[in-house]
């Protein structure tokens, strides 16, 4: 349990109840915040979301930074 929650417990605030749900990108169960429900089976945990939008912005940077090259 980090400092956070430790603190909020003590001072009386009920813990969360949230459903964990089942990443099909990493296959551990996360809790929801921040991640995206891609289609109704299908579901991305914060981390493998980031991780998927960053790549694809690196790759597309490149791409465009390899395309106005040309002379």
């Amino acid at each position: 349990m980090n400092g956070f929650t430790r603190n909020q417990l003590e001072i009386g605030s009920k813990q969360p109840i949230h459903k964990y749900k089942l990443c099909n990108k990493c296959e551990e169960m996360r809790p929801p915040e921040g991640g995206i429900e891609l289609s109704p089976t299908k579901w991305s945990c914060s981390s493998c979301w980031a991780n998927r939008v960053t790549s694809r912005n690196l790759l597309n940077a490149k791409t465009k930074a390899t395309g106005t090259t040309k002379a």
